[in-house]
């Protein structure tokens, strides 16, 4: 249980971090064309569902080595 909610932590921790780029872009984006911004932002979505994907992967290794353990 403690290893699921240090994983929950380090997918908070991740988000937080992404949520402060976008806004740290979002205040910068007058040095920007609009093609690079949404490239950017293309790039940040890219990044964050690889994330979800990666991590929702990760947990259903250990939910199903735990299964197998049982």
């Amino acid at each position: 249980m403690t290893f699921y909610r240090a994983q929950q932590a380090l997918i908070f921790l991740i988000h937080i971090a992404l949520l402060f780029w976008i806004v740290f872009v979002l205040r910068n984006t007058g040095s920007l064309t609009m093609t690079e911004a949404l490239l950017h932002f293309l790039g940040i979505s890219s990044l964050g569902a690889g994330l979800i994907f990666g991590t929702a992967k990760w947990a259903k290794y250990h939910h199903e080595k735990n299964i197998d353990k049982k």
